[in-house]
């Protein structure tokens, strides 16, 4: 089993950091955590509409490295710190390359959602219902796009004055999701 776990988080030992590599260990089989803030050569999409008809992006730069990683991954989880209510942007770059997996509709060649994966999502601010919403929808638009059944969402508000540490419900929620993806 190989997990692949693309991580938008600036901050190394910051609480993405942290539940990503709590999750990780509790992971069977090899885990690769993907930092995607570092990747600043990464082309936005240019909606040059080569991968309706290619299954690749016309775009060559580091993301060719992260499409094959994708490819070869038996489950994927994207972790992200969740700033006014969306992704990094570094992230975003990245997720708007994936228009070549949803492209796949197009050229009629759709995954089977034969893979599992997950969320996990990071706010400093105070947890509220709708704080995590819209991260998680387009995360889960992604998973589907990359054939990926989307098995759990582990999010943790409030990272402002309490860490992992302070949350035995989102640790609880970690190991509920390894549980799910472990499982054959």
């Amino acid at each position: 089993m190989k997990t692949l776990i693309l991580t938008g988080a600036p901050r190394n030992k910051g609480h993405t950091a942290e539940l990503t590599a709590s999750l990780a260990a509790r992971l069977d089989g090899e885990v690769e955590i993907l930092s995607l803030d570092h990747r600043k050569d990464i082309t936005p999409c240019r909606d040059c509409r080569y991968c309706f008809t290619h299954k690749a992006c016309n775009i060559q730069d580091s993301m060719q490295e992260i499409y094959q990683k994708l490819d070869e991954a038996d489950r994927i989880l994207f972790a992200a710190p969740v700033y006014f209510y969306n992704i990094p942007g570094s992230m975003k770059a990245v997720l708007d390359r994936l228009q070549v997996y949803w492209a796949a509709v197009v050229r009629g060649d759709r995954p089977s959602m034969d893979r599992k994966g997950g969320i996990l999502l990071v706010g400093g601010a105070p947890e509220s219902p709708r704080q995590f919403a819209g991260a998680i929808q387009t995360f889960q638009y992604m998973l589907e796009d990359l054939g990926v059944k989307c098995t759990g969402v582990v999010t943790m508000g409030g990272s402002d004055r309490a860490g992992l540490s302070d949350r035995p419900d989102v640790q609880k929620k970690l190991e509920e999701l390894a549980e799910q993806l472990n499982q054959s």
